[in-house]
């Protein structure tokens, strides 16, 4: 109401007439209207712009389409961008397909670089500035130091990502540059010291030298200077024109009469300075004033070719259209593929075949191959018939695979004489060695898979097929891996080195460990015997101790403390009187000999002895540590502390660990754990021995798993190493490394039960838990599943089978186990081929018999591949069964 008296007051105060007022306020709001909408349009449309083209794709990506996340994945075969440049004066040039562009330096630090028959990376790449001074003279200098050139107001590019570019204002502020520097056109004279930048290249190249072709070819030669022209180089490079995005600067390539070639069709918008004077064709016109121009990409648009696993083929798919994928499951396959078959223990003894991938079914996990003939042979066959596989019972090549833009090196036995005649090239000159073109022919990237071979890039553009079971070619990175471990071997040949030791340095950049975190556990009632009991269900102590990690992760809450145990008569040491007679009339050392010796030993008579969940036993001499006679001195806490152990053990075990303790050596125990239910692990048994260190609890156990040369979890390696935070195997920090104080043996067996052999342990890789609930991750997880479960298939044969050493596995020791392991397979053993006749029925693994049970990514059904094997499995567990004497049923 005020508002319209006070317009009321206005319009009288005026003397106008209303309609007069009418069409003056509708014509300056309507400006104004106009104004802020064209300015938000504007606005938006620049984050649209900006969010439309920000993603791409390059060469070799793993993608999958964004209307199925789950489904197959593809691989990007080509790219086709085109790229809006806008100029320094801001004026846009729209459309210019993107391999009409260059770079604007010739070399830039990480490049890959050829010379001769040496291959480089290029460290750092220095620039050969040419400064245009008043007057038309012009220098050329090459600056090894920023500091003589100073730019100076005003700035045109405040983010640039080059220190020296075209149209730069610059002073010489450091007398010595003159001398140095070249005069292209006139001379220096006092007082010419500022300039414009005209053009900048690059002058001189650092370069890391890395191997050489004829090093490879076994003619070992030293590497030349590090400082290099870049004249002398090659820059070794595929698809550089899909590489473009939005900031980069570049340079347009002209034609031979000096026009820049634009696409027929395509709009341009440009300044003044440009003159087209034919169609498609344009000259800038500022080109006679000696500056070179630059660019900036303002916008990218680009469509990308994808090769599906099933062979099929999209073109000119929009990126908007499809996702990212970071990880890779360990069984996706791709077409052109090299692959080798998985062969099992009892057929070690049959060559193994090489095939090539036809195609691939994702969601059933199932491939069809064709087999060629063995690496060596002097033709090369394919089967006739496509072969249709498990995804389980094959395995990347480790030869014959190799990467899209791998650095690859021809080996010698296949140089065409066609191409160069190199195998005398070792007799020349140093120099002419060091020089020689024809070596362009013998270095090069990987294109990738075509008709049956891998397509190459050389170094000199010429593109040809490789027969890579012929071994044409070797990738340079797996020529560095072997001089890397070849070296290793040479320094710690005769040198005594734990086994611990080299497990750890050969894993040293495996990222498969991760860190403890709390976890919530359900306790499921179960009654009786050994045949219903499961890894979750916990006595009090136990379960006190798992739920309260809030204050204190894996801490001994609701545990007896150190100074609170009671410790049982049978491990009971000595009374502290007699500890402090001992202690007046021993040496320390010889106080531990006493005490030890005084340790009351349980009756090992009883027949139920061997199935219990704690004992104490005999004969360490299988045990993984059972190096020497033990610790030759330790302290009076030490042998507490492990007592403190070992009743804690005794008294909290919850079913489904059971623990053997020895009776000659305090420092060694064996522990063996029940796979949970609902688990990929499930009614299996794993077998761990550990050692007590001289200065624990001050430093964690060491861990040794039984693997049988089997991987079925990321925390438990081939070689027995178990990669936990808690063991200090794996980075940690506060609750999750090992604390003197409160961490405990019950503790980390207690983790392996629960967080390593838990129902994903997929999500156990390092950084994978950031997949878990997303459908890429969920998609790995149930094929993680499905192979964990049948390798834990295999390893229960070779529990029951106990295969002998000659087969270079470990043997699992199932010493004071053997009754256990009896007890454990003829009450689960019905369970256990139960299980596999619901999985071979399409349950999912870890959920046999629940119909209802839908996985994060909506699958009810496990895959084809997987019931391929588990079915040529299945006979082979029950033939183990019947050997052993388990009768099914019982």
């Amino acid at each position: 109401m005020d508002l319209f008296a006070i317009d009321s007051d206005s319009e009288s105060y005026s003397g106008t007439s209303d309609s007069e007022d009418q069409e003056e306020c509708e014509f300056t709001y309507s400006d104004h209207a106009q104004s802020i909408l064209s300015s938000l349009d504007e606005s938006i449309g620049k984050i649209d712009n900006f969010l439309t083209f920000e993603r791409g794709f390059l060469h070799g990506d793993i993608v999958c389409p964004v209307s199925d996340p789950s489904g197959q994945l593809g691989r990007v075969v080509g790219v086709e961008m085109f790229v809006d440049l806008e100029t320094s004066s801001g004026d846009i040039i729209k459309d210019v397909n993107s391999k009409k562009l260059s770079r604007v330096r010739s070399f830039v630090s990480g490049d890959c670089v050829v010379m001769g028959p040496w291959i480089g990376r290029v460290i750092r790449a220095f620039d050969l500035v040419t400064v245009l001074f008043s007057g038309g003279a012009k220098c050329e200098m090459l600056l090894r130091d920023s500091e003589a050139l100073k730019p100076i107001p005003p700035i045109l590019f405040e983010d640039a990502p080059y220190f020296y570019y075209p149209g730069q204002r610059v002073r010489i502020v450091e007398p010595s540059v003159y001398q140095s520097a070249t005069w292209l056109c006139g001379s220096w004279r006092p007082g010419r010291d500022d300039g414009v930048v005209s053009h900048v290249d690059v002058g001189m190249v650092h370069v890391n030298w890395i191997t050489s072709v004829t090093n490879v070819w076994g003619d070992k030669s030293s590497s030349p200077p590090n400082i290099q022209d870049p004249k002398k180089l090659t820059l070794l490079s595929c698809f550089p024109y899909a590489n473009w995005q939005l900031g980069d600067w570049c340079a347009l390539t002209a034609d031979d009469h000096g026009c820049l070639w634009m696409d027929s069709g395509k709009s341009c918008i440009v300044s003044e300075a440009w003159k087209c004077n034919s169609p498609g064709h344009m000259h800038l016109e500022n080109c006679s004033s000696g500056y070179s121009q630059t660019y900036v990409v303002s916008k990218t648009k680009s469509t990308v070719d994808i090769l599906w696993q099933n062979g099929s083929i999209s073109l000119g798919l929009e990126p908007q259209t499809l996702v990212p994928v970071s990880t890779l499951g360990d069984y996706d396959f791709w077409p052109g593929q090299f692959v080798l078959e998985k062969l099992a223990v009892e057929d070690s003894a049959r060559c193994q075949r090489t095939g090539i991938v036809r195609n691939v079914d994702a969601l059933e996990r199932t491939v069809n191959v064709s087999w060629i003939s063995p690496a060596g042979s002097d033709t090369v066959s394919y089967g006739r018939t496509v072969e249709t596989v498990s995804a389980y019972e094959l395995v990347e090549h480790p030869d014959f695979s190799f990467c899209t833009g791998e650095v690859v090196i021809r080996s010698a036995v296949n140089i065409k004489k066609s191409e160069a005649d190199l195998t005398n090239v070792s007799l020349a000159s140093r120099e002419s060695l060091v020089t020689h073109s024809d070596f362009l022919s013998c270095i090069g990237n990987v294109l990738g898979y075509k008709d049956d071979g891998i397509e190459v890039q050389w170094a000199n553009g010429v593109i040809s097929k490789c027969q890579v079971q012929h071994f044409e070619i070797i990738g340079l990175d797996k020529l560095l891996d072997s001089s890397l471990e070849s070296m290793h071997e040479e320094n710690t040949a005769g040198d005594s080195v734990d086994m611990d030791e080299q497990d750890e340095m050969h894993h040293e950049n495996a990222n498969i460990c991760f860190s403890i975190y709390p976890i919530a556990l359900e306790s499921t009632d179960c009654t009786g015997s050994l045949c219903k009991a499961t890894a979750f269900l916990f006595p009090k102590t136990a379960f006190d101790f798992l739920t309260n990690v809030a204050s204190s992760l894996f801490g001994t809450h609701g545990s007896p403390s150190p100074s609170s145990v009671v410790i049982d008569p049978r491990y009971q040491i000595i009374k502290t009187a007699e500890m402090q007679t001992s202690a007046d009339e021993l040496p320390e050392e010889k106080q531990v000999v006493e005490l030890v010796a005084k340790i009351e030993k349980p009756n090992l008579t009883s027949e139920d002895n061997t199935s219990k969940g704690f004992d104490v036993v005999t004969d360490c001499s299988d045990h993984h540590f059972a190096k020497g006679s033990g610790h030759e001195s330790v302290t009076r806490s030490w042998v507490k502390k492990v007592q403190q152990e070992w009743t804690i053990l005794q008294n909290d075990l919850p079913d489904g660990i059971h623990v053997r303790v020895f009776e000659e050596r305090m420092d060694l125990l064996r522990a063996c754990i029940v796979g949970a239910t609902g688990t990929p692990y499930h009614d299996n048994l794993f077998f761990f021995d550990i050692f007590f260190p001289p200065d624990y609890p001050h430093e964690p156990p060491s861990v040794h798993y039984h693997s049988g040369g089997l991987r079925l979890n990321p925390n438990l390696y081939e070689s027995g190493k178990v990669c936990l935070s808690l063991l200090k195997t794996w980075t940690g920090t506060g609750n999750e490394v090992w604390n003197p104080d409160n961490s405990t043996v019950l503790q980390l067996l207690l983790s392996l039960q629960a967080l390593v052999l838990n129902e994903k342990p997929y999500f156990n890789e390092a950084g994978y838990d950031k997949f878990l609930g997303k459908a890429d991750g969920e998609k790995n997880s149930i094929t993680y599943n499905e192979n964990a479960f049948l390798l834990s298939c295999k390893s229960m044969m070779y529990v029951l089978h106990k295969p002998p050493k000659k087969i270079h596995i470990d043997v699992f020791l199932t010493q004071h186990f053997e009754k256990l392991v009896k007890e454990h397979f003829t009450c689960r053993a019905q369970r256990i081929l139960d299980a596999c006749e619901a999985y071979l029925g399409g349950d999912l693994v870890g959920h046999a018999h629940d119909k209802a049970y839908i996985s994060e990514d909506g699958s009810k059904n496990c895959s084809t591949g997987f019931k391929i094997m588990l079915g040529k499995l299945l006979p082979k567990i029950a033939a183990a069964f019947s050997e052993a004497g388990i009768i099914s049923g019982q």
